[in-house]
């Protein structure tokens, strides 16, 4: 499905909103885990020193840094699904938590199989923060539905992004704003959604931020809420193909 065998028609843009969440590694995140020798220790020491975070500030008095931050970074240096690396960073989220979590927990173990040696500890612990904002556009697209449903091949292709980025350039070039998609690393293929602008936002702040532990080792990736205690697990061979671990945007 090659951006050049895109029938035109296909990308009619369409209304869609609904509401989305991100997960993003926090800016500023305490050192707690050289204080303490597990999660659940570590979310209570967490869960107390909370309060004493600054407020988070603002991009130019408008936008969110949390929504801003996406826009204003240069192209990812390999590209994304559904970016070249030559062209502006998409703004990319979720439907529900678990799917989040599941493609979360793949660059999790990108980030893990590209450090030169593990740590000492044999884990590398991680805070994050899960929020969620509303979007909302008359220039979207849905790819879970016909015709791209026809695709589903091509678009939940794990190891391969060349026909998704031709079809990102071919949603630009078509002045398309946001549009919804299934999750190539959630095995209940539940849906992402990805912005190409900011327009598609329709809040300048995010909602319900939420703070989550991550624990990764050579085996698994675990994220484990500070508030409530829940947690989602995720083993490495879940997004194997075949044998290797994909890294498609490498």
């Amino acid at each position: 499905m090659a951006s050049e065998h895109v029938a035109p028609e296909h990308i009619v843009p369409e209304h869609l909103n609904g509401l989305l969440l991100r997960v993003v590694e926090s800016q500023e995140q305490i050192a707690t885990n050289h204080l303490v020798d597990d999660l659940e220790k570590q979310a209570a020491l967490e869960d107390m020193l909370d309060n004493s975070k600054p407020p988070s500030p603002s991009v130019d008095g408008t936008l969110h840094y949390l929504l801003a931050t996406p826009f204003r970074y240069l192209p990812l240096p390999f590209g994304s699904r559904f970016g070249a690396k030559h062209e502006p960073r998409l703004f990319y989220g979720s439907l529900t938590t678990e799917t989040a979590f599941a493609e979360t927990g793949y660059y999790r173990f990108l980030f893990w199989l590209g450090m030169s040696s593990p740590p000492p500890s044999k884990n590398l612990v991680t805070q994050h923060t899960i929020f969620s904002v509303p979007y909302k556009t008359d220039a979207g697209l849905k790819l879970q539905n016909p015709p791209f449903s026809d695709y589903q091949k091509q678009l939940l292709n794990p190891a391969n992004y060349e026909d998704t980025q031709n079809l990102g350039h071919a949603m630009r070039d078509n002045n398309i704003d946001a549009f919804e998609y299934l999750s190539a690393r959630d095995n209940n293929r539940g849906v992402n959604v990805a912005l190409f602008t900011a327009g598609a936002l329709a809040a300048t702040k995010p909602n319900d931020q939420e703070q989550w532990i991550c624990e990764t080792t050579h085996e698994s990736v675990r994220f484990y809420s500070i508030a409530d205690r829940v947690s989602y697990s995720y083993r490495l061979n879940r997004y194997h193909v075949g044998e290797e671990f994909p890294e498609p945007a490498l």
